[in-house]
Order: structure tokens, then C-alpha cells, then sequence
């Protein structure tokens, strides 16, 4: 018995597989991205004859509309790098994780945070890239440098662990502040 086939069946079987554009998939960078490393600071609040049982670093203001990205934390080594140990000796100090948005894929706009008009009774959860807010205890780390001297210098390594072609992979911690808040 012999199979019948129409045109239109002849045409689409003919036609090669079309590609879908995409983003692709999270993506190591091949390039490291910038470091942030503050003005020296004043920790004589951290030395033995205080009485600190805790301290805490708090970054506001965090950008993460983009990359993925651990920020590594080192007090008193300007030049720490992904590759720098995270130990006591190397000045570590804790770290925090971003998960970023990968990019903005909406209009001109679109991603732009517009907060400053809402009513305090309003229930809705804030808009999704409202910049974030991470606290790190730095208890023990801060304690070391302040033995060591009057003051330090805070290093933030951000280590990117997924982008796409959307992504700044080299700009990526942004801050608006950061300080220090101690518990006696």
C-alpha cells in the first residue's frame, strides 16, 4: 500500500529546524569584576576595652538587577581577589549572596524602582529590584584588625557566579551605604 503525502507535508518536512533566539543559559564571566575597598575607618569601637559582644556590617542600597554574585568581605587587604583565601590571616570577614535579575527585558522603564508615591497602608509587596539590604557579622574579624591598628579598610570582592548577555559582569556591587552596627 502506498503512502499519500500533501504539498504542505512535503514543504515543512523539507525546511531545516529554526533557531529561537535566546538569552542562553547563567554564564561564567571571563573577566573579574571591579573590587570596592572604603577609606580607612576609625574602629577604636571594636577594641579590648570596649564592650562589643557583637558587630555587625550593614550595606543598604544594594543593586541587583543584574548578576548573580557572592561579595566576599576583607578588612585591611585592598588587594583581595577571587583567588584570595578566605581565612582569618587574609583578613576575611564573612560574605553575602546576591541572586540576581539577569537584566532588564521590559520597555524603556521598565525596571526602574518608583516607590516614592506609595501610601504607608499599602499592602502590596514592594517593586521586585527595590535595592536590597544585607547584614554580615564581623564580629571576630573586626575584633583582629582593631588589635592590629586604630583603624580599617573594608574590601568587598564580588565573585560572579551567574550572568547572561544582559549582564555588566564588571560593575557589579553598587551601594548606597554601608556602616557598622555594634551591640555591647
Amino acid at each position: 500500500m502506498a503512502r499519500r503525502t500533501t504539498k504542505t507535508a512535503r514543504k515543512t518536512a523539507a525546511r531545516p529546524p529554526q533557531r529561537v533566539q535566546s538569552l542562553g543559559s547563567p554564564r561564567r564571566p571571563r573577566g573579574p569584576a571591579k573590587t570596592f575597598t572604603s577609606q580607612p575607618i576609625p574602629v577604636d569601637f571594636a577594641s579590648s576595652r570596649h564592650r562589643l559582644t557583637r558587630a555587625d556590617l550593614e550595606i543598604s542600597g544594594i543593586f541587583h538587577g543584574e548578576s548573580s554574585y557572592e561579595g566576599r568581605i576583607f578588612f585591611n587587604n585592598p588587594k583581595a581577589t577571587a583567588a584570595t583565601a578566605k581565612t582569618a590571616r587574609s583578613g576575611y570577614a564573612g560574605s553575602f549572596h546576591i541572586f540576581g535579575h539577569g537584566g532588564c527585558l521590559g520597555d524603556p522603564g521598565h525596571c526602574e524602582v518608583n516607590e516614592h508615591n506609595r501610601d504607608a497602608f499599602d499592602f502590596r509587596y514592594p517593586h521586585p529590584l527595590t535595592p536590597a539590604r544585607k547584614r554580615i557579622d564581623v564580629t571576630k574579624a573586626l575584633q583582629e584588625a582593631a588589635k592590629r591598628g586604630r583603624t580599617v579598610t573594608v574590601t568587598i570582592v564580588p565573585v560572579v557566579t551567574a550572568a547572561n548577555r544582559l549582564c555588566d559582569t564588571v560593575n557589579v556591587f553598587r551601594c548606597e551605604n554601608m556602616q557598622f552596627v555594634t551591640y555591647n
